[in-house]
């Protein structure tokens, strides 16, 4: 489903949990909304907010990708029944290994025979350096020693013999990239037909990617901007409630306590109760500053909107009723109704805010900024 991540996975929980609504009109849900809101916003700048547009270079290495796997996906394999395995080759082999004389779990190919590249390092140490030497059909053991930090604490430091069997040896044949390729493996004539379509999509896909990043960027420019002085208190409470009531449901069906079943997710109680209130607080400010840009520009949503919102989450859902909807989502009538208004104001903001191309200095800032980690504290994004 396309629904609107409010911040991080906490808010996607506080969204299931929000009860069904009461069958508010639409007109009196932003009524109450903006009576609500509005005394507590003070708006910064929503209009001619400059950003620098962002732009996705498509080089020849997004083509040599799809070059790459064509001939991946069309590369044949023989069976070479002969020779000396070395490193680098690809081999088929099965084997059984042992501890102590006791076979033990995953320890098996069950005769299906398993494809390894000798010095892949797939195996464990020392496991594919003595399949090489070997030929197609010798039987042989391979010694190892299980790395003291091994996953599996029952195998973890342990000697283990493993009866191996080389199969046979791999020999992966690349066909050539040609027309005659492009022709028979795909849904193009040539070679330059293939590169241009994958070209355009890229760029297709580089372009709504630019265009969503440079609405978020605007977006989160704005909210930065306003002020909230205060919360609606008992709404930040009666979602957090909704949340914690939620958590404890999931809890008892998973027949734990909340303690436990928190702790399973790296949270103590308190600390995901500040969690929480963080995301509810970061959710209804962004709110609040939507529905007071809305009311400042006499943007209103109808009921048809309303029901043609309704009508996409149906189809996306696979739902047949608003009711079944909003019990199985927790969409109150207002939800409906924030959700279109949100969109007329993400778009509204885009529209009006201004593009400034970035000079040779911002480049250069932004190149000596890249060498550490970059952090994405924003908490809206259009999905």
């Amino acid at each position: 489903m396309k629904f609107r991540r409010l911040s991080a996975v906490l808010v996607a929980v506080m969204i299931l949990s929000l009860v069904s609504g009461c069958g508010k009109k639409e007109k009196s849900a932003i009524d109450e909304m903006k009576s609500n809101y509005i005394k507590y916003v003070t708006l910064g700048a929503y209009k001619g907010v400059e950003y620098t547009p962002a732009h996705t270079e498509i080089t020849d290495d997004y083509i040599q990708y799809d070059i790459d796997n064509l001939i991946s996906q069309n590369t044949t394999e023989n069976q070479i029944m002969e020779g000396i395995a070395t490193m680098g080759d690809a081999v088929n082999i099965d084997f059984v290994g042992y501890i102590d004389g006791e076979t033990f779990d995953g320890g098996d190919s069950k005769g299906a025979g398993y494809e390894l590249t000798l010095g892949s390092g797939s195996f464990i140490d020392d496991f594919e350096d003595q399949i090489c030497g070997h030929s197609p059909g010798d039987a042989f053991d391979v010694e190892v020693t299980f790395p003291d930090d091994y996953g599996n604490e029952d195998l973890a430091g342990k000697d283990a013999v493993f009866e191996t069997t080389l199969n046979y040896i791999i020999e992966k044949v690349e066909p050539e990239y040609n027309d005659a390729l492009v022709a028979s493996a795909t849904d193009y004539a040539t070679t330059d037909e293939f590169e241009t379509a994958k070209r355009e999509a890229y760029e297709a896909q580089a372009a709504e990617s630019d265009l969503a990043n440079d609405k978020s960027t605007v977006f989160n420019k704005v909210i930065e901007d306003s002020t909230v002085s205060e919360y609606p208190e008992s709404e930040v409470n009666d979602r957090i409630q909704m949340v914690m009531d939620s958590v404890q449901q999931e809890a008892e069906a998973n027949g734990v306590d909340i303690d436990t079943y928190l702790s399973n997710y790296g949270y103590d109680l308190d600390s995901f109760k500040d969690n929480i209130k963080t995301s509810v607080e970061t959710y209804i400010r962004e709110k609040m500053i939507v529905v007071a840009i809305a009311d400042a520009e006499g943007i209103t949503v109808t009921d048809e909107e309303v029901d043609q919102k309704v009508q996409e989450l149906l189809e996306q859902t696979g739902l047949t009723d608003k009711e079944t909807l909003s019990q199985q989502y927790g969409f109150k009538d207002e939800d409906y109704y924030y959700e279109v208004l949100y969109s007329k104001i993400y778009d509204f903001i885009y529209e009006n805010a201004v593009a400034v191309e970035a000079s040779n200095t911002d480049a250069d800032e932004d190149a000596s900024d890249s060498d550490g980690l970059v952090d994405d504290y924003g908490t809206t994004e259009e999905e």
